[in-house]
């Protein structure tokens, strides 16, 4: 019988067995642990029995009880995870969309808006187009980028930030236009004369037929006051687009780090940003405290690590906001025009488009 009863479990262990097999051999497993149960409820009322189980039957409820334990431990292991995946889902909803207006995923993606508008000249983001979608411990935002030329607005690419958490990561960015994203050569600050010329400009812009706008960088000769510089070209047929902002010491010695500005009086954004004051110089320097609250957030967004946002805030709030460049947009032959005034000491051309003036 103990032979036998070894075979069978070598077979059941190995898994040699039919189903039918295995569940009749199991079954016979269930009567062995209830028989055991029964002999050892005697054996407490009377010492003198002395009855055990063969070493071969032992192992097979061993084993026995070891597969259903493996099997709970599995059921409980999934009942788990699927308990608790909606739970950590549902608290992420709640870190990033709590507080409204001023709740975290609310936050960023104003924040976002904000740093593409004063960081990148006349490039903002559409905010009827952005995306956000939260996800286990963060959230994946994805905003659209345009930007105006005369008086039409263009796509110009996306930028898509995932968050973990408050953290953000490098945006990964996709421009249909590879020149969008540098910009930083078309300003030239009134400390670096070297770099001063409209020639190159006036050039390019011979060669277009008469049917085009025209989008072109324009640096002063100095910083200018936003309105002065207004009431200065308030005679020539062009849109104010976006302004460089003077936001540091004007010195020889130091090279000049790229422009900071905000969306010009004539630009389609400016009321996107829902930034409040009396006048562009006040919605600059409000724009620049909000950003100030989540500079780590604006430098990844903007991949620039020379913000300084707090410092370049002083020195506006001592200086006044003073314009050196701006971005301006019109009749091609009418900016020809523009370039002859004084003010202007150098200028770049950017996009051009058929007649839409």
């Amino acid at each position: 019988m103990n032979e036998e009863f070894k075979k069978r479990f070598d077979q059941y262990k190995n898994g040699e067995m039919s189903d039918q097999e295995m569940t009749a051999f199991e079954e016979e497993l269930e009567k062995l642990e209830v028989y055991q149960e029964l002999i050892d409820s005697e054996l407490e009322d009377d010492n003198d029995w002395d009855v055990s189980i063969s070493p071969e039957k032992q192992k097979a409820i061993l084993a026995y009880g070891k597969r259903k334990s493996y099997l709970r431990i599995s059921v409980l292991a999934v009942i788990s995870t699927l308990m608790i995946l909606p739970l950590c889902t549902l608290g992420s909803y709640l870190y990033y969309g709590m507080g409204g207006k001023h709740s975290t995923g609310n936050e960023f993606m104003e924040t976002a808006a904000v740093t593409v508008a004063l960081t990148m000249p006349n490039v903002l983001v559409d905010t009827s187009g952005l995306k956000s979608q939260v996800k286990l411990f963060g959230m994946n935002t994805e905003f659209p980028l345009q930007k105006q030329i005369g008086t039409k607005t263009a796509a110009v690419g996306n930028e898509r930030v995932e968050m973990f958490y408050d953290k953000v990561k490098a945006p990964a960015v996709n421009y249909y236009d590879l020149e969008v994203n540098k910009t930083g050569h078309y300003f030239t600050h009134p400390s670096n004369a070297s770099e001063q010329s409209t020639a190159k400009a006036e050039k390019t812009l011979k060669t277009l037929p008469e049917g085009t706008v025209s989008e072109v960088y324009l640096s002063y000769d100095r910083a200018y006051p936003t309105k002065e510089v207004y009431n200065k070209f308030k005679g020539y047929d062009v849109s104010f687009l976006w302004n460089a902002i003077e936001t540091e010491r004007n010195t020889n010695e130091t090279v000049y780090t790229e422009p900071l500005g905000y969306p010009g009086k004539d630009s389609k954004f400016l009321a996107a940003l829902n930034t409040k004051g009396k006048s562009n110089g006040d919605q600059f320097i409000n724009a620049l405290k909000f950003m100030s609250k989540h500079e780590k957030w604006a430098q990844v967004i903007s991949k620039r690590k020379d913000l300084n946002v707090d410092n370049r805030l002083d020195y506006v709030e001592k200086n006044g906001v003073n314009v050196y460049g701006s971005v301006v947009t019109g009749p091609t032959k009418e900016i020809q025009r523009m370039l002859k005034n004084k003010s202007v000491k150098s200028a770049n051309v950017g996009e051009v488009e058929l007649w839409n003036w």
